[in-house]
């Protein structure tokens, strides 16, 4: 066998010479026969590497049931995937090609937002933002408290007489930007993770094709601190002669924030209002008169994130023992104070004075009737 395959080898020798020198023959004959075994083709599953996002929940106040994560190119801000969602008890695997990205990341889905945030633009990450659902029936009970104000301030004038809030606060002109209220939104978290680089190395490459994907061992790990995007509004309003309004018909908190920017992770510089039920009533200790009713609820927060000089109003509607409508509206902006714990905490405290007035039968005392007070609907978390 040997000597067959030196035969072999001069005859090419022989034949190959007549074309070509002697030593460079010798060396592309005998190259393939004392070179090292080829390597296997590699495998290259999708081109993509493993990256595992990593929500940090501690100060967000929220309790997700699940993440959803968006990848954007940073070269244009397009949207290159919106990854389905996971449980937000699992680990968060998403795949990434070779180049730079920004990462948004939410508790949930958009789908279980509806009704409550209205999420837009999300195919390009310059135009992505949550905003506020408009309540067309409140925004029309605004409207109309509204014109009422404004009829009530041009008699007050036409009179010759200065309209006040019983000595609490001046009434406020109507800004001359469209009113309407927007639905209570919902418990939200984002984290914007900006200068994601993807390299060749990180692509998930292996010598053989494996029996599982191995690309989770190597993940590029990725923290994601989630900022609550929604705020706690808490308004207080000390009421001195509390005894003499038998409630409230819905009051309004006008000039927060529509919505928020998922970009620039800032509130929205339009503004919409809130309409709410002040009627969670308490007397003083030792007193049978005087008390305070308290109110909480989401809001997108302050305009700009209080960057602006924009103005804040609240209206408060009480209904008298006698029957009779008694509107107040405060400027509130100096009165807010902000809490930055975990919920943005928008802190409101307010001094008013009832006028003493005698009920439709003839009694002075506080109408525990609640009928007059404005229903309220609350969702039960299932």
């Amino acid at each position: 066998m040997i000597r067959s395959v030196s035969t072999l080898l001069q005859s090419l020798l022989r034949l190959l010479s007549e074309y070509t020198s002697g030593p460079v023959v010798a060396i592309l004959v005998l190259l393939p026969l004392f070179s090292c075994q080829r390597d296997h083709l590699y495998y290259a599953s999708s081109n993509t590497a493993t990256v595992l996002v990593e929500p940090d929940w501690s100060t967000s106040a929220v309790h997700p049931n699940g993440v959803t994560v968006y990848a954007y190119r940073e070269s244009d801000g397009s949207l290159y995937k919106r990854f389905p969602p996971v449980s937000a008890d699992q680990k968060c695997y998403i795949k990434l090609p070779q180049g730079d990205f920004t990462l948004v990341v939410m508790n949930d889905t958009p789908e279980e937002f509806k009704g409550r945030i209205d999420f837009r633009g999300e195919q390009n990450l310059s135009t992505f933002q949550a905003r506020g659902v408009k309540d067309e029936s409140r925004s029309q009970k605004l409207n109309e408290h509204l014109k009422a104000q404004a009829e009530a301030r041009a008699a007050s004038e036409s009179e010759g007489t200065a309209a006040s809030a019983s000595g609490s606060a001046a009434p406020v002109s109507k800004s001359e930007d469209e009113e309407y209220c927007i639905v209570e939104p919902d418990t939200l978290a984002m984290s914007v993770i900006r200068g994601l680089h993807i390299s060749p190395e990180q692509i998930d490459y292996y010598y053989d094709r494996p029996e599982y994907d191995l690309s989770q061992e190597s993940a590029t790990v990725v923290p994601a601190l989630m900022k609550p995007v929604v705020s706690q509004v808490n308004i207080k309003a000390h009421v001195k002669g509390l005894k003499y309004a038998r409630g409230t018909t819905l009051s309004f908190l006008r000039g927060v924030a529509a919505g928020y920017d998922i970009s620039t992770q800032t509130n929205s510089t339009d503004r919409a209002a809130h309409a709410f039920v002040l009627n969670n009533r308490k007397f003083d200790a030792g007193s049978d008169s005087d008390g305070t009713i308290t109110a909480s609820f989401l809001s997108f927060g302050l305009i700009g994130d209080g960057t602006t000089d924009s103005r804040y109003y609240l209206d408060i509607n009480f209904v008298l023992i006698n029957g009779e409508p008694y509107p107040l509206t405060f400027d509130v902006t100096d009165l807010i104070s902000v809490d930055v714990s975990l919920y943005l905490t928008l802190n409101l405290d307010l001094e008013i004075v009832l006028p003493e007035v005698v009920g439709e039968e003839g009694g002075g005392g506080f109408n525990t009737d609640v009928s007059e007070w404005e229903d309220e609907v609350v969702d039960i978390p299932m």
